[in-house]
């Protein structure tokens, strides 16, 4: 029976790693994550801890959710915020001005939001699991 060596070990890992990412973004956000990462780290995406994953798909706009439509925008923060306190705290963050701000804009950046916080709370523990235990 042949012993896995290292750099197997690695190859396996790193093959899980990508086909975990995927399987979850799509499995909650219909989008595989994979698309928006750079081509030079999807090569090496295993040598990328899952907080520098998480970074380059912010900067890749994986997480942007764009809402459009009065109407939808309006039944997504009756059903999500519909204090508007998250959203308009979110706004505030992101240095909008009150002239800036209509539902769409409210919507879309709390649902953008909201799918950060979801990668956060349950993608990113996935990932760690398997690149701390390379």
């Amino acid at each position: 029976m042949k012993t896995e060596t290292k750099k197997d070990l690695k190859n396996r890992k790193s093959i899980e790693y990508v086909e975990l990412l995927q399987e979850l973004t799509l499995e909650h956000f219909q989008e595989d994550a994979t698309d928006f990462i750079n081509t030079g780290v999807q090569d090496d995406l295993i040598e990328y801890d899952p907080h520098e994953i998480f970074n380059d798909l912010l900067d890749s706009g994986f997480f942007n959710v764009e809402i459009i439509y009065y109407y939808k925008a309006m039944e997504y923060l009756k059903e999500n915020d519909c204090s508007l306190s998250e959203s308009i705290e979110i706004a505030s963050e992101m240095g909008f001005s009150l002239e800036n701000l209509n539902s769409e804009a409210l919507a879309s950046i709390h649902a953008s939001r909201q799918r950060e916080e979801i990668f956060h709370e349950e993608i990113l523990p996935q990932l760690e699991k398997i690149y701390y235990s390379i």
